[in-house]
């Protein structure tokens, strides 16, 4: 560091005190400190040079500018005398001398940003006082220090009773008479010592209030900093949360149309696949063209599960009897490399939830898994039960009683980049061709529309492990009677179907396979028809109805309807998006019947039987085992 002297000040006899005191303020005053700092430095300044005059038989003070960053204001007193010889007790607050020595070398230290002393007997006494310069002040140049020289040489010292009335006038405010200028140096001098006391232990007061209020800052920065992270997460929500909406309006909005073409390829495939020529070729082709189709339905499935406008079914279910019945299927699906640990808790709680949308959710989470295993390894399936409280409740999570089922993978992990992004739909690791990127989107979207919420923890190296909380199962655990799977038979004499679908190739294949059982159908394209029908005098044994219908009425007005007109004529809904209205909260309501878009022929045989066959006001539920 580079350190500059501006100013040496010689220390002999009393007057010498007010003159260094009075350089003292100037010199601060012309490197920017404020007038407070400036009293500060004259203070202490006048404290050392009394002690130098008094009992060090005289001395000097040097005033220099270490130009670092920030830059320092040093003041160098050096003294000829015996040295002091309570120096560490002076320091350790211990001592107190007759004249108030010790209180004027301890107040020093607290007005100054550096002090150090040495004293030994025999060699005089040193102290270095340090202040660092205010923010905002100029840059210490040599100019500067040029210009301060020069306005020190110009003002040369200052008269020391003169100096010494100034500081009387700011310490005591001010003094009715002047006596003779000797009388009055004399008490201004002996008036000063005193005060220059009580300003040093006003001072420490000062400093240890500013402890104190920055103590006070630093909770209020600790709050608003919480207070800031709580306000971004809650964005971080909101955004999400919106992302999700305009997701899930978008995929909703072109689910119908795009079922409905699966429903005319995949149902016309089936047509032509029973029809076709003995020809291995040919039939290949279809196949082919058939397998496209149901991975084309799969996915559209899956986007509706993300954006949680799945229809669900759910039901009362005991989920280690869903994963041990699903051991097997697991197990032949991850391959001989992979070993499966089942770690099931005793006495689990019962949920509800739709038994098929959790194996596929359990299956997906086993597949990534395998995936992120390529050598083999262990994939760890466990169950708990557990509470949510107030203070634990996060990640939208909603405080109460859940079943954790959690899959657990010894694979490479994940990186936090990829974890922020990892149930975003179509996002995904894998090679091309291995993977749509939806296998975790539509676990997060089920678990999200069944009341639950899923976490994942991954570091690389160290794994993966997700976990569904699915909410307890509180009502009567009553087992109702479970259908079961009927046939395709055809149908009986006289049997009619109503048939309303507003697009004409879906009406046409659903009316083609249901003449084609032999029942006869009756085909209406909107409501309006399908309720003229029904307020006729035709036979209608049962409604096959699309549920989202051009115009005001839809599906579940015509069901309402037809309720009202022909008590206990059965209702079988199909729909490529539901949405709510045969259901809340896109869960379906009890006892209605929904065959999802694209359907096939033994689906619709099956389905429209079973409904035939329920006797009237059978309500078609089931308790998963």
């Amino acid at each position: 560091m580079t350190t500059t002297s501006i100013l040496t000040v010689a220390l002999i006899e009393e007057s010498d005190i007010v003159a260094a005191r009075q350089r003292a303020r100037q010199i601060g005053g012309l490197l920017g400190f404020e007038a407070q700092d400036q009293t500060r430095i004259a203070t202490a300044v006048s404290e050392i040079a009394r002690n130098a005059t008094t009992y060090g038989g005289g001395g000097r003070i040097e005033f220099c500018v270490e130009r670092a960053t920030p830059a320092v204001l040093l003041i160098h007193v050096r003294d000829k005398g015996p040295g002091i010889a309570d120096i560490d007790a002076i320091l350790e607050g211990r001592f107190r001398s007759s004249s108030g020595m010790g209180v004027g070398i301890s107040g020093t230290r607290r007005l100054m940003d550096r002090f150090e002393i040495e004293s030994a007997p025999g060699d005089g006494t040193r102290v270095l006082l340090g202040k660092q310069l205010p923010r905002g002040s100029k840059p210490v140049t040599a100019a500067l220090l040029a210009e301060i020289g020069k306005v020190l040489a110009q003002t040369g010292a200052a008269d020391p009773l003169a100096e010494a009335r100034t500081q009387n006038q700011e310490l005591l405010q001010s003094l009715a008479d002047l006596k003779a200028k000797q009388d009055e140096a004399d008490r201004l001098n002996a008036e000063l010592e005193n005060t220059n006391r009580g300003v040093v232990a006003l001072y420490a007061e000062l400093d240890q209030k500013a402890g104190e209020l920055t103590a006070l800052n630093a909770e209020l920065e600790d709050r608003v900093a919480t207070a800031v992270a709580d306000c971004q997460h809650a964005n971080d929500t909101l955004r999400q949360s919106q992302k999700m909406e305009a997701v899930g309006q978008l995929t909703g909005g072109i689910a119908h149309d795009f079922n409905n073409l699966l429903q005319i390829v995949t149902g016309n495939l089936e047509i032509l696949s029973r029809r076709l020529p003995d020809d291995e070729k040919l039939r290949r082709a279809a196949d082919n063209a058939m397998s496209g189709a149901q991975r084309a339905a799969t996915l559209t499935q899956r986007l509706l599960a993300f954006a949680r406008r799945q229809p669900l079914a759910p039901k009362p279910l005991r989920t280690n009897q869903l994963v041990e019945g699903m051991s097997d299927l697991i197990q032949r699906t991850l391959g001989e490399t992979v070993s499966i640990d089942a770690r099931l808790a005793s006495d689990l709680w019962m949920i509800e939830v739709d038994a098929n949308q959790l194996e596929n959710a359990l299956l997906n989470l086993a597949v990534n898994a395998r995936d992120a295993m390529p050598p083999g390894g262990t994939l760890t399936i466990s169950t708990a039960n557990g509470i949510v409280g107030d203070a634990d409740a996060d990640d939208e999570a909603v405080p109460g009683h859940y079943v954790s089922l959690a899959v657990c993978d010894t694979g490479s992990g994940m990186s936090e980049a990829t974890m922020a992004r990892v149930f975003e739909p179509f996002f995904t690791t894998k090679e091309v061709g291995r993977g749509t990127g939806l296998g975790l989107s539509m676990v997060y979207g089920f678990v999200k529309q069944s009341g639950g919420h899923l976490r994942i923890e991954s570091s690389l190296g160290r794994g993966t492990t997700v976990t569904m909380y699915l909410p307890k199962y509180s009502g009567d655990l009553i087992a109702e009677a479970v259908d079961e799977p009927q046939a395709a038979e055809p149908a009986r004499a006289g049997e009619t179907i109503l048939v309303v679908e507003d697009d004409a190739g879906v009406r046409a294949y659903s009316s083609e396979v249901l003449a084609e059982l032999g029942y006869d159908v009756h085909a209406a394209a909107n409501a309006d028809a399908a309720i003229a029908l029904i307020d006729s005098d035709v036979r209608i044994d049962l409604v096959f109805t699309d549920v989202v219908l051009p115009g005001s009425l839809n599906g579940r007005d015509i069901a309402d309807h037809c309720h009202r007109v022909r008590p206990g004529t059965p209702i079988v809904f199909t729909s490529g998006y539901a949405r709510d209205a045969i259901g809340h909260h896109q869960r379906l309501d009890p006892g209605i019947d929904l065959l999802a878009k694209p359907f096939s022929y033994a689906d619709l045989a099956t389905k429209v039987r079973a409904a035939l066959n329920r006797p009237a006001g059978a309500v078609p539920r089931s308790i998963g085992q």
